[in-house]
């Protein structure tokens, strides 16, 4: 479980908006996070240091300087503050790991536990997403593909408060998959992020960096190779862990095109049934996988690249890709095109590497 820091109900502190009003649209404030400090307090053990996985802090960064952090009875030295794009890292200095902090502030005060790093991923090759409401089927087949085709054996993924099933079926679905070493499912109920903006769209969608930033720090920091791509998205071809292990980098990235499964409204669709294609062909954002803790990796882990994906073009591989499901979705950001009509050719080569799944 993750461990937060978040303002109660009733407080008057909140986060400002970080997109200005003239361009937020009708239900944005619905899923942007006014509430949340930090999504988990861990403490790592080579630095010998508290870290806060925040959001972006924006005006609540001068309440967590502010705040008196207590530990064992001892206030914590004074924060380091590091600023991303999309969310923010605290750091303290603090030579063992306590059970739990203090947090004072501004007439707040919570008591809040420590999270520990996890070595049950060390050495392994990791799928890791997150997921809401996805049909248990679609990741298990999502799986069980990457399991195969790519040799992965140990899987991550962050919950954003699934309400179709509890926790612990997503937990039994994930250890059901034959291949996988090691599986776990984490509950992250924070709000998304809204895209319900006509400018600025993606800027408050923390919780997608925050869930990458507390895998690389908490779970994964000793993985032999990690793919953070999403449920909808199949990688075909050449092995890509082996490939982010052999570059110089430590990571590669990975060229996607869409696929789609050319079924009615009142038929659900499966991966294995994504074998349709656009012609020309529809390219998508590239997708990454990374080796944790090289000197080049040793940074954030964005969504589709490191480093503001400056790097990305040069350790783009032109022996594999991913094939990205149109119909894998539950359309909660758009409504994916149901049919596709004519337009639509069949493709075999997609239609042998999703064969496996049928």
């Amino acid at each position: 479980m993750l461990n937060p820091i978040v303002l109660p109900q009733g407080s008057a502190l909140r986060r400002r908006h970080i997109v200005p009003a003239q361009y937020r649209l009708e239900g944005y404030d619905e899923t942007y996070d006014f509430r949340t400090i930090a999504y988990d307090v861990i403490w790592i053990e080579r630095q010998k240091a508290l870290l806060l996985i925040c959001p972006k802090l924006l005006n609540l960064e001068g309440l967590v300087k502010a705040a008196r952090i207590t530990a064992c009875g001892h206030v914590l030295p004074r924060p380091r503050i590091k600023r991303y794009r999309r969310h923010d890292e605290v750091w303290i200095p603090l030579a063992e790991r306590p059970s739990e902090i203090g947090f004072e502030a501004e007439g707040l005060t919570l008591r809040v536990k420590i999270s520990r790093q996890s070595h049950e991923f060390d050495g392994k090759n990791v799928m890791m997403t997150k997921s809401k409401d996805n049909t248990l089927v679609w990741i298990q087949d999502w799986l069980r593909h990457h399991v195969s085709a790519q040799g992965a054996n140990a899987a991550l993924i962050f919950d954003n408060g699934s309400t179709q099933y509890p926790l612990s079926h997503l937990q039994q679905a994930m250890e059901n998959v034959p291949g996988l070493e090691a599986a776990h499912a984490i509950a992250s109920d924070f709000p998304f992020g809204s895209w319900k903006a006509s400018k600025l769209m993606h800027r408050s969608m923390f919780y997608q960096a925050g869930m990458l930033a507390i895998a690389r720090h908490r779970f994964l920091h000793a993985a032999r190779a990690v793919l953070p791509i999403d449920v909808d998205e199949m990688v075909t071809g050449a092995n890509v862990f082996d490939a982010a292990l052999r570059s110089r980098l430590g990571y590669v990235t990975i060229p996607g095109v869409w696929r789609y499964s050319k079924l009615t409204d009142d038929q659900t669709p499966l991966h294995a049934d994504h074998v349709w294609r656009r012609d020309p062909d529809a390219a998508c954002k590239e997708k990454y996988c990374v080796i944790p803790g090289r000197w080049f990796t040793d940074t954030v882990w964005d969504i589709h690249g490191l480093r503001r994906y400056a790097f990305n073009r040069m350790v783009l591989r032109d022996d594999v890709r991913f094939l990205h499901c149109e119909h894998i979705s539950n359309g909660w950001k758009r409504k994916r095109d149901a049919a596709a009509g004519a337009l639509l050719m069949r493709d075999a080569q997609s239609e042998a590497a999703l064969g496996g799944l049928l």
